[in-house]
């Protein structure tokens, strides 16, 4: 490996949300970025372990390998 892989922290989880853009559309979800802006401090608890979890399971949800591009 190029580098020891380190969990992600909360505060990682915290800083990407602050980084989204308030006006893309909706993913895959169907959830808009302002939902995760505005309860950052309730789902990142929840998203974080989850994300931990997955990396070191080396397990991916299918539905989080999708992606839909749609041209303006």
């Amino acid at each position: 490996p190029v580098c020891k892989f380190r969990p992600i922290t909360d505060q990682q989880v915290h800083r990407a949300i602050a980084k989204l853009s308030l006006y893309k559309a909706p993913g895959l979800n169907g959830i808009s970025n302002i939902v995760f802006m505005k309860c950052t401090d309730l789902l990142v608890p929840y998203m974080a372990p989850i994300f931990r979890a997955m990396f070191t399971l080396e397990t991916y949800p299918d539905k989080w390998k999708c992606s839909s591009t749609i041209v303006l």
